[in-house]
């Protein structure tokens, strides 16, 4: 019998053993990361059973006028599943989660589902599930990645080849660390109240507690000239993708090519057995309006679009997921 029972705190522990073994769970997933900022968002997170073996996650969180949204805190979320679980399993335990929060008086749900590369294994049964439900695709990101050891692989464009050859002119140099903090106060956090009029989502102190938290999974690398940074990036590490999360760089830096030089760090010293880079998404006012200059910046290295899609349902769609399996 499959049944539904919200997450609380004494369950961290299956939670993130049963994660680490889900075709589409991350560290992004685990309680460590996904609790960090438990004060802005209030936690609605489900574990679905069948009899007493946990089957499938859903990390969530409930807004003020009683949707839940999974996940607000995240880049992304959905329902995760065991790597060798059936499609028809996946489905029914979808719809089993759609009726409990129906009973529970939740209208609607927000799920944000994972991109296909960072699945171990194809998920996209949940997608038909999602299309059983009349699901309306609220928004789609245009995430941006490069498939590392693909033998299709694009060439990098002449002007990001013209920027390293600059860089290595300048003697520019680039290395790993451990401290955020330079990155984060030299860098990264005047260019974005400069440019844009925000702040990282992370602190400092944020994002230095995820990484005592998490270890291994959050890397910051640098570029320097005469020893001084130039530019910067974090990136967050998972068994198959390395996330670009932040990337940025002072004006000197752009100019002498440390931006370029530190992405193509990344692809040849770092992350060769890595099977994607991935450069985030490029969407700014709304996901309907694109940086271009950014996705062309990002596409001038090979990296191409994935599409992340954020679905809209009805709890009380869970009428309509039939035993489609004749």
């Amino acid at each position: 019998m499959i049944s539904v029972v919200p997450y609380s705190i004494e369950m961290k522990c299956q939670w993130d053993e049963f994660a680490d073994t889900c075709k589409n769970g991350t560290f992004l997933l685990f309680r460590n990361f996904m609790d960090y900022h438990s004060d802005r968002f209030r936690d609605h997170s489900m574990m679905i059973y069948d009899d007493d073996r946990l089957v499938a996650l859903f990390p969530a969180n409930i807004r003020c006028d009683g949707v839940v949204a999974s996940h607000d805190g995240l880049t992304y979320g959905g329902l995760l599943v065991r790597k060798h679980e059936y499609s028809q399993n996946t489905i029914t335990y979808f719809k089993a989660l759609l009726e409990h929060l129906n009973r529970n008086d939740i209208q609607k749900i927000i799920f944000k589902q994972i991109p296909s590369l960072y699945c171990s294994i194809s998920c996209e049964e949940i997608d038909y599930a999602l299309g059983l439900a009349n699901a309306r695709i609220e928004r789609v990101d245009l995430v941006s990645a490069i498939e590392i050891n693909s033998p299709d692989r694009i060439k990098y464009q002449r002007r990001r080849c013209s920027g390293i050859n600059k860089a290595r002119e300048n003697n520019i140099s680039a290395l790993e660390t451990d401290d955020f903090s330079q990155f984060w106060n030299e860098i990264l956090t005047p260019n974005l109240e400069a440019r844009y009029c925000v702040r990282p989502i992370h602190t400092l102190q944020e994002i230095q507690q995820l990484d005592q938290d998490n270890p291994g999974k959050i890397r910051q690398f640098c570029a320097y000239y005469d020893n001084r940074i130039m530019a910067g990036c974090t990136v967050f590490e998972t068994d198959h993708v390395a996330h670009i999360q932040y990337f940025s760089g002072c004006g000197e830096g752009r100019r002498n090519g440390s931006l370029d030089f530190l992405v193509n760090y990344l692809l040849t010293d770092i992350y060769q057995e890595k099977k994607y880079l991935d450069f985030g998404n490029s969407n700014r006012c709304g996901w309907k309006n694109v940086n271009n200059g950014l996705l062309d910046w990002k596409e001038g290295f090979g990296a191409r679009s994935y599409a992340q899609r954020f679905y809209e349902v009805e709890t009380a769609a869970h009428q309509l997921i039939e035993d489609v399996f004749v």
